[in-house]
């Protein structure tokens, strides 16, 4: 763990030294800073492309990091323009680099030259987009200025339209806030009324049957008379086996096995229930 107090000798006098690289006669940066007097310090430095040394006639791809010395040899404006100067590591031979803010881009100014690797979209069978129709100094196509009204127009039409419509649709939809909502609560009062009535003869089944909580109270739930829901003539057929068994465990408590098992497997099928009936009968008998 890096150590956080420092040492101060006896000698030390803040108002000569200011601090203690100033004591030690040492920059802050080390060695990287051994030029700082005359403006150059060393710093990491990546090639942005590829160049060809002009020293070794060799090749060095993009990328490469160098330990370069930075250092500001003029301004554009008010932009800086920085020189960076390294070795070649094949050869030690030395190549420059500068910045060129008026271009945004660098420049090989000494020991080498870039490799040209401009891509042409027209060789290679992709859209060759023309600058010089953007600018002001370009002539106007009348043409492509008609296509463009013409195509403009159309399109804010039929948004036009669409808006219009959405805009018709949520005022019939919210012009009276108070009948939607009244429709609402009516639909929601209706279910619930249903629901409850369900549940009402569900419990009354219970009660009437004795069946306590051996049954749940989804598989007694039966529709009203009239609806859509009794033509499930299955549903009422297994409604019908679940309650005759379980009269026939009340009448007799003392019921082979085999008929109380049948009660509790709800999901059982009907040859099993059948079964079930015919033992009670059999020990009734």
């Amino acid at each position: 763990m890096q150590g956080f107090n420092k040492y101060y000798p006896p000698d030390y006098d803040p108002d000569q030294h200011k601090s203690l690289n100033g004591y030690h006669g040492k920059h802050a940066l080390g060695k990287r800073a051994h030029k700082i007097d005359q403006g150059i310090l060393v710093v990491r430095f990546e090639l942005p492309f590829n160049i060809w040394c002009n020293h070794c006639s060799a090749h060095v791809g993009q990328g490469v990091r160098y330990n370069a010395e930075k250092k500001k040899v003029g301004n554009y404006y008010s932009t800086p323009i920085w020189s960076f100067r390294f070795n070649c590591h094949l050869c030690s031979g030395r190549i420059e680099i500068q910045t060129d803010p008026q271009n945004t881009r660098y420049v090989v100014t000494e020991g080498a030259k870039q490799k040209m690797e401009e891509w042409d979209p027209a060789e290679n069978g992709q859209m060759v987009i023309n600058n010089a129709a953007s600018t002001s100094t370009a002539p106007p196509d009348p043409f492509a200025s008609l296509e463009k009204t013409v195509t403009q127009k159309a399109a804010a039409l039929s948004e036009a339209q669409r808006l219009s419509a959405l805009r018709e649709q949520n005022d019939n939809h919210w012009s009276d806030p108070y009948a939607a909502s009244t429709a609402l609560r009516s639909s929601f009062r209706t279910a619930k009324k249903v629901r409850l009535e369900s549940e009402s003869r569900a419990e009354g089944t219970r009660g009437k049957f004795a069946l306590g909580e051996r049954i749940r109270t989804e598989d007694l739930r039966t529709p009203a008379r009239g609806s859509e829901e009794t033509t499930s003539s299955s549903a009422v057929k297994a409604l019908h086996s679940k309650l005759a068994l379980a009269s026939a465990i009340k009448n007799d408590p003392f019921a082979s096995p085999l008929a109380r098992g049948g009660l509790s497997r709800s999901g059982s099928s009907s040859s099993g229930l059948s079964a079930a009936v015919k033992v009670v009968k059999r020990s009734k008998e």
